[in-house]
């Protein structure tokens, strides 16, 4: 099953993942957790690229 706004999702993922990357440059001590957050947003948009209904587990 896929979902109709795939696209605007996969939009927001790539906002994100930009935004806790320059957050991550800009407070070093914080770098570690922004990863994680980081990487949940690259997971999300993979699952939306191989039309999957995104899951947070």
């Amino acid at each position: 099953m896929s979902i109709s706004n795939a696209k605007r999702w996969n939009e927001l993922c790539e906002l994100q993942i930009i935004t806790m990357n320059n957050l991550a440059n800009q407070f070093p001590e914080r770098r570690e957790h922004l990863s994680t957050i980081s990487n949940g947003w690259r997971h999300m948009q993979q699952q939306l690229l191989q039309n999957k209904v995104p899951s947070l587990k």
